[in-house]
């Protein structure tokens, strides 16, 4: 029995500290979501780099020049995205868009052969299929604003997570006491 409330407490607290920790960059990435894009960046900048550099080191011990090739490009790839945040914040809502309007038209095109098909409730399916469609045009469009609303739409959902997350914990939690104190009895 201690067993079971020992572990039911890790569990608790490691809820607990998760949706709190989900909840914080939940609003980072709600309220500063430039600031998001910036971090990934830099992020996938170093990422880049560092083999990048790990390449170049290699080339001058061992003179092998596919190794220069490779740590120039991603040298100067990873210095681009480190010191020029704004690469990656568009590109990502470029290649978001290209995958959303592809996504839209298949989606699209299978509404509209429910609809001819007269299967019954297909209008939430077109609805959904033409709003995926038109994200993925206004991403492509507009992908600086795209990639701040995308950062922001994350930041609402991981809000909305450690809610739930943070709401599960509890109600898991009282109900385990509610079951060990039956069994007591």
């Amino acid at each position: 029995m201690n067993y079971l409330k020992s572990e039911l407490q890790k569990i608790f607290v490691t809820s607990l500290v998760t949706s709190i920790i989900m909840a914080v960059i939940g609003v980072l990435l709600l309220l500063k979501p430039d600031f998001f894009l910036t971090t990934l960046s830099t992020i996938v900048g170093i990422i880049i780099l560092v083999p990048g550099i790990i390449s170049l080191v290699d080339y001058f011990r061992t003179k092998y020049m596919p190794n220069l090739v490779i740590g120039v490009i991603a040298g100067v790839l990873g210095l681009v995205f480190i010191f020029n945040p704004k690469v990656i914040s568009s590109i990502l809502p470029f290649v978001l868009g290209v995958y959303f309007i592809i996504n839209g038209l298949s989606r699209l095109q299978y509404a509209l052969e429910m609809r001819k098909n007269k299967v019954p409730d297909c209008t939430p399916s077109l609805i959904s299929s033409l709003l995926i469609l038109v994200c993925g045009v206004l991403l492509i469009i507009n992908p600086f604003g795209g990639a701040m609303a995308i950062t922001q739409v994350i930041g609402i959902f991981m809000i909305i997570y450690a809610g739930l997350d943070f709401y599960n914990a509890i109600t898991t939690k009282k109900k385990v006491k509610a079951f060990v104190k039956e069994i007591k009895e």
